[in-house]
């Protein structure tokens, strides 16, 4: 064991399981970044699946409608046939009103068709867009997985470094609280310390008992009795 001050000691872990916990952290974060870009990928390509099908069902309508208008133009020429053989007036009345009527669901129909295919038009245009947004997507996920591996591979070799240092320092600590060290910092991690500004335990804020802060300046191991944290002065 060296002769460096406790206190020193324990800031000093105190700083390294800090700056592990913010690696580790964002190492985390490399397969939730990675998770993001496919999730946004999954989106274009749904958004694209969603205006084919959206395009299949306006043609199909606009097919549907263009069968009924030719049926109902089939219809007209037979009743056509049917007033220039009428007999009464009363008869070729009828066949007239017949005429005009269906001549005026035609043209509604004629509408409703030509609203059909300008809506293909427009979504046709839009899944050229929605491509678009697929592979721009597609580009974006390969750019931040390339960038996710190098920072994952960084940030894996610069927590294999700190906990070299980590194991080093770790060997300063006296040998009759090391165990009860190893136990606190294997649940709590940087919480497991806590240096005491005021009297004040920065951990979890309560005051400490006169003996404690006694105790601490003799350079005695000492536990704070709210949080459980290791206690050091800060240097």
């Amino acid at each position: 064991m060296s002769e460096r001050p406790y206190s020193e000691v324990l800031q000093e872990l105190h700083r390294i399981h800090r700056q592990l916990s913010d690696l580790r952290s964002r190492l985390a974060r490399c397969p939730i970044r990675v998770s993001a870009a496919r999730n946004r990928v999954a989106t274009a390509e749904q958004t694209v699946t969603e205006v084919k099908e959206s395009i299949q069902s306006t043609k199909m309508t606009a097919d549907r409608k263009q069968l009924q208008l030719r049926e109902s133009e089939t219809k007209i020429e037979a009743i056509e046939g049917k007033l220039n053989a009428a007999k009464t007036n009363d008869e070729f009345q009828i066949f007239k009103e017949q005429i005009a009527a269906a001549q005026m669901a035609n043209s509604v129909m004629s509408d409703e068709i030509l609203e059909a295919l300008e809506k293909v038009d427009q979504l046709e245009a839009k899944l050229a867009d929605a491509v678009r947004g697929v592979e721009n997507a597609q580009a974006d996920q390969a750019k931040i997985e390339a960038e996710v591996e190098t920072e994952r591979a960084r940030l894996e070799t610069e927590i294999a470094r700190v906990l070299e240092i980590l194991e080093g320092v770790e060997k300063d600590i006296p040998p009759d609280v090391r165990d009860d060290y190893k136990r606190v910092v294997k649940t709590r991690g940087e919480e497991a310390l806590a240096s005491v500004v005021n009297n004040y335990c920065t951990q979890c804020n309560v005051q400490l008992r006169i003996q404690t802060v006694s105790d601490l300046k003799l350079g005695k191991p000492v536990f704070c009795s709210s949080c459980g944290a290791f206690l050091y002065f800060p240097e």
